[in-house]
């Protein structure tokens, strides 16, 4: 579970994180958010709340953002850009598989929408969401002020590294 894989992308080395559970009962977020510091071209998976079919437990809504510094501390998504919308708990047709979002940590993407990030900065995530499916869409306060948050600081190394 908490173990890593090795993959090779052209020159660099690539690390597999541990994947990130984004729901309040991951125990990563009861210390006041989570911390990550991955290298150039590691990677993480975020998985949205899932569960099973006909379960009687409640089920969890989350939207996942990035957010400035401000808005992290703030736990205010009003400017932030959402990633990841956890909206079916129950997960996706066919196989009925959970959300995720893979988070590859490389300079440059080739998608117009792709994430990129860069050497020696911080990027921030949160969830405002209440939690229930009313409190989906809110973007102020909600899950991030009991602790649903994540910093990752990029491992400094120089682009000739990469």
């Amino acid at each position: 579970l908490y173990g890593t894989l090795l993959l090779r992308l052209g020159s660099a080395i690539c690390v597999v994180l541990p994947d990130v559970y984004w729901n309040m009962s991951n125990n990563i977020f009861s210390g006041g958010g989570y911390y990550l510091s991955p290298n150039p071209y590691d990677m993480v998976t975020v998985y949205c709340p899932y569960y099973e079919r006909g379960t009687s437990d409640p089920v969890e809504y989350n939207v996942l953002y990035e957010v400035g510094e401000d808005g992290y501390n703030r736990c205010d998504a009003e400017r932030g850009r959402p990633l990841l919308r956890c909206d079916r708990p129950y997960g996706i047709s066919p196989n009925y598989e959970a959300l995720k979002l893979t988070i590859l940590f490389q300079e440059y993407s080739p998608s117009p929408y792709g994430l990129e990030f860069k050497p020696g900065r911080d990027y921030y995530y949160i969830s405002t969401s209440t939690g229930e499916y009313g409190g989906l869409n809110a973007t102020v306060g909600g899950n991030c002020v009991n602790g649903m948050k994540m910093k990752l600081s990029i491992c400094c190394k120089s682009n000739a590294d990469w």
